[in-house]
């Protein structure tokens, strides 16, 4: 839907690209956070908490570096 409309549809900060959402259905999204300088920063934004931003990685290639397979994980499902 483009970053636009999480901002203006629901009030997501201005910070950046977003680029995925979470299983929780738009409550939470993964954003490149351009607010300082220098390379952006992947954040998790969750608008559960007051659209509170978590860096999650410094960077896009270190992002992509960590992802893993979700076989990885057992979900007790």
């Amino acid at each position: 839907m483009g970053s636009r409309f999480w901002l203006e549809e629901w009030g997501y900060p201005d910070i950046g690209v977003y680029f995925a959402d979470c299983p929780s259905a738009g409550h939470d999204m993964l954003a490149l956070d351009y607010s300082g300088s220098g390379e952006p920063r992947v954040v998790h934004v969750d608008q559960e908490l007051d659209y509170a931003i978590t860096v999650v990685a410094p960077d896009f290639a270190a992002f992509v570096s960590g992802l893993t397979d979700e076989g990885e994980f057992d979900v007790g499902w």
